[in-house]
């Protein structure tokens, strides 16, 4: 009966976000750190807890820790938590390095949040801004040129060329703009549709790498997750092999698994993981030579940690260049319609007026 209430309680757990990933696991880090068993960290974070869901999972971890004895165990029984966070724990739980894997995973999800960030700016800015020139030449279509064309009736004539078709186009679209509506907010529920099943995510991520400026910026995040990936996977004191097996569900972009199994490839034929890494394309440059050293040195997991700073620091600066130029072109692009119509109509209009 109790595993029956858990089990219904568990139902209305939401995941946790990357930032309260990466607080618990600090918080962790720094309990374990201080010689103090997990059970009494999470009593500490249970009292502290002001958040009525945060306090249901922490009951949910403490009742579960209680008779296992495993933290790992207990953050699988809660349902918030990924994966990929309760397998490393597991590791660092049997390996005894579990204070060095919660601090790990603590910079893996603090850069996980500052990834989603730019993608988000990467993203969302471009069709804000995209939208706002749509909607600002729909504007001045739908509701600028009819006027335009009763002013030249009232004078005696009549639009022509490109005016002429930009009216008759307002005149269309704003007696037809419920329908239009409709097919806009018909197309983006089949694109969600798609995005929440296998399939039509696939097709949809197909056709989002055939595109050069996203398939460059997916390259940049897929390699910054895999090198903090490697880093916290060499800090747990797991091999290589057991690094690239989990290394598969970090990233779902088609380029970062090819890229993933030819360095698979390179290894089983002999190339050695800084090589294998080089030649399959997934770093270059500076990457690739602190990976070699680390390698040598013996310190990969810091050499995969500064790797991954470095690809956090040139994906924001890839993001921000691309910012830089997309608003000016953007605004360049709008001036320019907005202006070109606006003189096809004005400038006729004057010499009528002046003609008068």
């Amino acid at each position: 009966m109790a595993d029956q209430t858990i089990e219904e309680r568990k139902k209305n757990i939401r995941k946790l976000s990357t930032d309260e990933l990466a607080a618990f696991s600090g918080q962790m880090s720094l309990v374990i750190s201080a010689g103090l068993p997990a059970i009494e960290g999470l009593e500490i974070m249970r009292n502290d807890a002001e958040n009525r869901g945060e306090k249901e999972i922490l009951d949910i971890m403490l009742e579960s820790i209680r008779s296992t004895g495993s933290l790992s165990s207990a953050m699988q029984d809660a349902g918030a938590f990924p994966a990929y966070m309760v397998g490393m724990v597991h590791t660092g739980e049997m390996t005894g390095n579990l204070d060095s894997v919660m601090a790990r995973m603590e910079s893996h999800y603090q850069r996980e949040s500052a990834l989603r960030g730019s993608i988000y700016q990467a993203v969302v800015y471009p069709v804000i801004l995209s939208v706002m020139v749509v909607a600002v030449i729909l504007i001045l279509v739908v509701q600028v040129m009819p006027v335009f064309d009763r002013v030249y009736s009232e004078l005696g004539t009549e639009l022509t060329g490109l005016p002429l078709v930009l009216s008759r186009m307002g005149n269309s679209i704003s007696g037809s703009g419920f329908v239009i509506l409709v097919i806009v907010l018909a197309i983006a529920v089949i694109m969600l549709i798609m995005g929440r099943t296998e399939n039509g995510y696939e097709k949809l991520r197909s056709w989002e790498y055939r595109l050069p400026y996203i398939r460059n910026t997916r390259h940049a995040e897929s390699a910054l997750r895999f090198a903090s990936h490697m880093g916290l996977i060499f800090s747990s004191g797991l091999t290589v092999d057991e690094g690239l097996d989990m290394a598969e569900g970090i990233d779902e972009s088609p380029y970062f698994k090819e890229m993933l199994s030819d360095c698979r490839k390179l290894m089983d034929d002999g190339a050695t993981f800084s090589d294998a890494l080089r030649q399959s394309g997934m770093f270059s440059g500076i990457c690739a030579q602190l990976i070699e050293t680390g390698s040598r040195t013996g310190n990969m997991d810091d050499a995969m940690e500064k790797v991954a700073d470095i690809c956090q620091d040139e994906l924001d600066s890839l993001i921000d260049r691309r910012m830089a130029r997309l608003e000016p072109a953007l605004v360049i692009i709008m001036s320019a319609v907005v202006g070109g119509i606006l003189l096809s109509v004005i400038v006729p209009l004057m010499n009528i007026m002046s003609a008068l």
